[in-house]
């Protein structure tokens, strides 16, 4: 007698099988996600910055600075260049109020949270060096819309100024 069919231990293998392979594509969907809303997140962050920038190359020159030198570092040809805090109160807010700012408020929503909206009172901190190049440093914690990295900072200050 010839029975057609698969015996028990036929179909437990054939469920293994599958529950491994969806099992693996899960892990690989979900870390895909992940790796998706990191780099969205940084393209958001690269939004922030070129704002700063622009403000600072329209409005830099009527900020006040410090005669205090906050830090020095090195650059080129040159040793020992000191950098200088401005005493002017600036915010996001601030930079979405120049003139030249390619953001808007609607702007600062974190594409990976749409309900969490920057904080416009959020301090940018403004340097200016003897070269009169400047440089910025935002908290990122401070805008209250990233979700991840909370901890370090949006800035273009060199290494050796961050730690003071």
């Amino acid at each position: 007698m010839n029975k057609k069919g698969f015996t028990l231990v036929e179909l437990l293998a054939t469920l293994v099988i599958l529950g491994i392979v969806v099992g693996l594509t899960i892990v690989g969907v979900n870390s895909n996600i992940d790796n998706t809303k990191k780099k969205t997140e940084e393209v958001f962050i690269g939004t922030i910055k070129d704002a700063v920038k622009m403000y600072l190359d329209s409005d830099a020159r009527k900020l006040e600075f410090s005669s205090k030198e906050v830090c020095s570092f090195s650059k080129a040809l040159k040793d020992n260049i000191k950098v200088y805090k401005t005493d002017s109160n600036v915010t996001i807010s601030t930079i979405i109020d120049s003139k030249y700012s390619p953001l808007l408020e609607s702007d600062l929503v974190n594409p990976n949270n749409k309900d969490a909206k920057c904080d416009l009172s959020a301090p940018v901190e403004i340097y200016r060096d003897e070269d009169y190049v400047y440089y910025y440093k935002i908290k990122k914690g401070d805008l209250d819309c990233l979700t991840f990295d909370l901890d370090g900072f949006i800035t273009n200050l060199p290494d050796e100024c961050l730690s003071s």
